[in-house]
């Protein structure tokens, strides 16, 4: 981004007028500078970068001005200086070119199918009795969750009686399990589980993305299948990302301890930890980027020096778009976070600050990323 491209953004700031892109994009540019504890600036130097009245003299940014033109001073620093960048670009195009098209983000939705083969549609918020199987009640609650109860009169056969929420892009729903075990499914996942647990173990099976909070039993564990991983709750609270176009599968662990089988290798996480699995084997990261892990779980992007292709799959399965890039794929990187309540058009404003030339089409399905000659 230009130095006269960050000036007015600054200033639509604080004239209230950025979209809720612009300013997310701000704060989580001050969040990096108090983050990375950047030497403040003097007044001299905030006047010269951005051309305001010159207060008295040797007082400190911070009690001077809103915070913002605090940060907006040191990413400008920053800039001229070649320092590390937030928005951090190598080879960029030209131009960013303006979409038409409006996107609405996602929503809370999903077709559940049940024992027999019947599929029901879940959206809205209405609440209700949906089925009844084998003894366990399914019911919609207010609140927008699946909720399975097991009563006095289940049938022993219930473990055989398997029902999958599937949601879509451009959906997520949230799911308790008859034993307790809540879980949320991120846009284009699956979870396939027994309307009842009543064997020596709780097993589910799981494609894309998943948050869950296992109700521990010791005598009865809780395995997740997902992709060529096994991974068994020892009382915890964890996030399965194993989207098949994702280069790596990643377990991250919250509370609690997981154990994680695959192939011939088994590890145990320890909370803040995250296991990264490509098919061969494991690479364990500690200190590991909870918050960036389960942000979609609590309505975020949030990325840290994430790929224009990482960025993009995110947003295509949340808006449910396609994504094509057209030459070289252009070499950005991108850290902070936004929420994912709004249009696309919004993040799409953030690409275009950083010179990205993308195209939509007029049935709002197909964005075209240009790249670089």
């Amino acid at each position: 981004m230009s130095t006269e491209d960050f000036k007015k953004l600054l200033h639509r700031y604080n004239a209230g007028k950025c979209t809720q892109a612009e300013k997310a994009l701000l704060e989580s540019w001050y969040k990096e500078f108090e983050f990375q504890k950047l030497p403040e600036l003097t007044n001299d130097q905030l006047a010269e970068i951005l051309s305001i009245q010159t207060p008295p003299p040797q007082q400190k940014i911070k009690s001077l001005i809103p915070w913002i033109s605090s940060a907006a001073a040191v990413l400008l620093l920053c800039l001229s200086a070649g320092g590390y960048l937030l928005w951090h670009k190598h080879s960029l195009p030209q131009a960013a070119e303006k979409y038409t098209y409006q996107v609405p983000p996602g929503t809370d939705k999903a077709i559940l199918t049940l024992a027999n083969g019947r599929k029901m549609v879940l959206s809205g918020n209405q609440a209700g009795k949906l089925a009844e199987q084998g003894g366990v009640t399914v019911d919609r609650t207010a609140d927008g969750k699946v909720l399975y109860s097991s009563s006095e009169k289940q049938n022993p056969m219930a473990t055989t009686l398997y029902n999958t929420l599937n949601t879509p892009r451009g959906g997520q729903y949230n799911l308790v399990l008859s034993d307790g075990t809540k879980v949320w499914l991120n846009a284009a996942s699956s979870i396939k589980f027994p309307v009842a647990f009543n064997g020596n173990e709780r097993k589910v099976e799981i494609t894309g993305e998943a948050y869950f909070e296992v109700i521990h039993d010791a005598n009865k564990p809780f395995r997740i299948i997902a992709g060529n991983e096994i991974i068994e709750d020892l009382g915890t609270q964890f996030n399965v990302n194993s989207y098949t176009d994702e280069p790596l599968a990643k377990v991250t662990l919250i509370s609690g301890s997981v154990k994680i089988n695959g192939n011939t290798k088994n590890i145990t996480l320890k909370p803040g930890q995250q296991s990264q699995f490509a098919g061969q084997g494991f690479k364990i990261t500690d200190n590991a980027d909870v918050a960036e892990a389960v942000a979609w779980k609590n309505g975020l992007f949030k990325f840290h020096k994430a790929s224009l292709p990482t960025v993009m799959r995110q947003l295509s399965r949340w808006y449910n778009v396609n994504v094509n890039y057209e030459g070289k794929i252009p070499d950005v990187e991108f850290s902070g976070e936004i929420t994912r309540n709004v249009n696309m058009s919004e993040v799409l404003d953030i690409l275009s600050y950083l010179k990205v030339r993308f195209k939509m089409t007029q049935n709002n399905q197909n964005i075209i990323i240009e790249g670089t000659e």
